[in-house]
C-alpha cells in the first residue's frame, strides 16, 4: 500500500503535490494539513490528529465528501504528524511519502526529519519531499538508487553518531567504504554525474537529501525501492557541500 501524508507546513507549499498523489494511493492529513489538502484540490481519506488546526467549516467540507477522522486528545505526547505515521505503518504501508512537512516553525521542521527514524519505519520507503528536494533515511545495511540527472545536489549527513561504511556511486565526490562523523557538515553538497546514483550504508544513520536540478514536472518516475529494503527516491533529490571523498 502507497500512502501519501500531508503535513500543515508553511503557508505557501503545496503547488506540485498532485504530481505526487496517485490513482489509488490512500492520502492521510496531519490535522491542519486537511485544509492545505483541500486548498490544492486534494480530498484526504483520512484525518488524524486534535484538530486544533483545522478550521470547523472545513471538517464539514470533508465530512460531506466521506473523509473519516480519527482524533487525539490535545494534551499527548506526539505531534499529529507522528500519529499519522505510525497510523500508516500499522496499517501495512510500504511506501509512505510525506508532503508539507518543512517550513513553518523551524522546531516542526526540526522534528518531522528526525521522524523519518522512528523505529516503525524500518524496512519501508519513507520520502520527505518538498518541491526540488527529497530527503529519506538509510539504516544500517541499506542503500539507495536515486534518480535525477547530472548536476543534481546530494548530501550526506548522519543522524545522532557517526555513519561508517558508506559507498556512493555516480556522484563527483565518492566515498568507497568511508565514513562521515555527525555534526560535522563534509557531506554537503555532492553532485551527480550521471541519470542515477547510488549510496550504500554499512553502519549507523544518514540522511539522503537529494536536490533535482529541473522542474517538478520533468521528474522520473521514483525508483522501486531495493531488495536490501532501502527507500529510493527520484524526484526532488539530495544535497551535501564539502566535497565528500576528497
Amino acid at each position: 500500500m502507497r500512502v501519501i501524508i500531508i503535513a500543515a507546513g508553511r503557508p505557501n507549499s503545496g503547488r506540485d503535490w498532485h504530481l505526487w498523489v496517485r490513482p489509488g494511493d490512500h492520502v492521510i492529513a496531519a490535522d491542519g494539513g486537511a485544509a492545505r489538502a483541500l486548498a490544492r484540490g486534494i480530498v484526504p481519506d483520512l484525518v488524524i490528529g486534535d484538530l486544533d488546526s483545522l478550521p470547523a467549516g472545513r471538517r464539514r467540507t470533508l465530512e460531506a465528501r466521506g473523509c473519516r477522522f480519527l482524533v487525539h486528545p490535545r494534551a499527548k505526547d506526539e505531534t499529529d504528524l507522528e500519529l499519522a505515521l505510525v497510523h500508516a505503518a500499522g496499517q501495512g504501508a510500504r511506501e509512505i511519502v510525506i508532503l508539507g512537512a518543512l517550513g513553518g516553525r523551524l522546531d516542526h521542521t526540526l522534528a518531522n526529519l528526525f521522524l523519518l527514524a522512528l523505529p516503525q519505519l524500518a524496512g519501508r520507503t519513507v520520502r520527505l519531499v518538498d518541491g526540488p528536494d527529497t530527503v529519506l533515511l538509510l539504516r544500517s545495511g541499506e542503500e539507495v538508487h536515486l534518480l535525477g540527472r547530472p548536476g543534481d545536489l546530494v548530501s550526506l549527513l548522519p543522524l545522532g553518531a557517526d555513519a561508517a561504511g558508506i559507498t556512493t556511486g555516480g556522484l563527483a565526490w565518492p566515498l568507497q567504504g568511508g565514513g562521515l562523523r555527525f555534526a560535522f557538515s563534509r557531506g554537503v553538497s555532492n553532485e551527480m554525474t550521471a541519470s542515477e546514483a547510488t549510496i550504500r550504508l554499512d553502519q549507523g544513520l544518514l540522511l539522503v537529501v537529494h536536490r533535482a536540478n529541473l522542474p517538478l514536472a520533468q521528474f522520473p518516475s521514483p525508483a522501486a525501492a531495493p531488495e536490501t529494503g532501502a527507500a529510493s527516491g527520484s524526484g526532488p533529490a539530495s544535497t551535501a557541500p564539502g566535497k565528500v571523498g576528497q
